[in-house]
């Protein structure tokens, strides 16, 4: 069985998600292609038994390329095995998960054709001593109400649960 991981990410915290996604599934007996949805366009996802898509979610929004990828495989992933999932805060904060669950099939519904046998929200991920140039904003206020909910912000925050994705996968 051949499985097709395409990720969208902005700082690599997808990416490592990703990567463990398909070390599960290589573990599960599946070969393995795990790659950035930049460079998704050289893929025939019909040589793909399962295609698992994701993103980074930073503003309410996944990254474009993963996005793409979707609708421009809408058609060839109906009736395929196909899993979704999102990386970001709110899948790390119980107090969100509501809003990251109802998030992830939002996104799911716009594309009907495609059926996903599962879909997640993980945790995220940010550095706020070095936030993507554009995201410094956005950056500096979910550092400013982090700090307010007492969490330590000096260094990384890491919301991911590597045992969840695991599972998950």
């Amino acid at each position: 069985m051949k499985a097709l991981i395409i990720y969208g990410t902005r700082g690599g915290a997808t990416k490592q998600i990703a990567d463990e996604i398909g070390k599960t599934l290589g573990e599960q007996g599946f070969a393995v292609t795990v790659e950035d949805a930049k460079r998704s366009k050289r893929f025939d996802v019909n040589a793909f038994d399962l295609v698992i898509v994701g993103s980074s979610v930073w503003a309410t929004m996944w990254k474009w390329q993963a996005s793409r990828f979707l609708k421009r495989n809408a058609k060839k992933l109906a009736g395929k095995k196909v899993a979704l999932f999102s990386s970001g805060l709110a899948g790390g904060d119980p107090a969100q998960m509501d809003y990251a669950n109802k998030s992830i099939e939002k996104l799911a519904a716009k594309f009907p054709a495609v059926k996903p046998l599962a879909l997640a929200y993980f945790g995220g991920y940010i550095d706020f001593e070095h936030p993507p140039l554009l995201a410094r904003p956005l950056a500096s206020a979910m550092k400013a109400d982090l700090q307010k909910k007492g969490k330590d912000t000096s260094k990384p925050y890491d919301t991911r649960d590597f045992n969840a994705i695991r599972k998950w996968a």
